[in-house]
């Protein structure tokens, strides 16, 4: 499917694209203002169009309402900083209404209010020499040692390029147990105390157990509850 992306701010443009790239959705197209989205839209006729707001000369407002006017069945998903828009946005039809910063959560709703399918979240990881695609739901913990976050799965650990605060953001399955330790929910399983009293969490599939930070004990005992 094809998607255009209208944002002012390239920084803005460059996150929206890499999140969808997440999702499997590769063919995207870019436009930094309303006029050259308007054309954009003439001329590839894109299967859904994500409109920042504010943006210099043509606001998102009024490109969404040509867009509409020549294309009234192309999906728009307004995406800014503020909500002072959102009843001017449905007015227009809009599918749905995105506050920045974006979650990925979030992204996948709204994908999923336009009906369209995306595949299972992917992060690319070092493998050898080897740079690989792994789904997000594969991952079991991820920790981060010197300049490296390290994901264990069931049968193997990976390099990760990304930083756990980048890695947090992609999965609402994600937790964050200690500062240098993300873990699946989905695996996982009990709480351990080490030899050396400190708590620890017992994961499915893998044998290493991480540390909890004392802050967030509460919070791991009440997710193993509701397991």
């Amino acid at each position: 499917m094809k998607v255009l992306i209208v944002d002012d701010e390239p920084l803005a443009r460059m996150r929206l694209k890499h999140m969808l790239n997440h999702v499997q959705i590769n063919d995207v197209l870019e436009a930094d203002n309303g006029q050259k989205a308007t054309e954009l839209v003439a001329k590839y006729m894109p299967d859904l169009v994500f409109m920042d707001i504010e943006m210099p000369e043509i606001n998102g407002i009024e490109a969404a309402q040509r867009i509409k006017q020549a294309h009234p069945s192309i999906p728009i998903i307004f995406s800014t900083a503020h909500d002072d828009f959102a009843l001017k946005a449905f007015d227009l039809s809009a599918h749905d209404y995105l506050l920045k910063p974006l979650s990925m959560e979030r992204l996948k709703q709204a994908l999923d209010k336009v009906g369209v399918s995306h595949s299972p979240e992917k992060i690319t990881v070092k493998k050898g020499n080897d740079v690989i695609m792994v789904a997000v739901d594969d991952i079991i913990c991820m920790i981060a040692e010197d300049k490296y976050v390290t994901a264990y799965l069931s049968d193997q650990s990976l390099i990760l390029d990304q930083s756990l605060a980048e890695l947090e953001k992609l999965s609402n399955q994600y937790f964050r147990i200690h500062r240098n330790c993300l873990i699946n929910i989905n695996y996982l399983k009990g709480i351990h105390m080490n030899q050396e009293h400190k708590p620890t969490v017992i994961l499915n599939k893998v044998d290493i157990k991480p540390l909890v930070a004392r802050r967030q004990l509460a919070a791991i005992k009440k997710l193993i509850k509701e397991l």
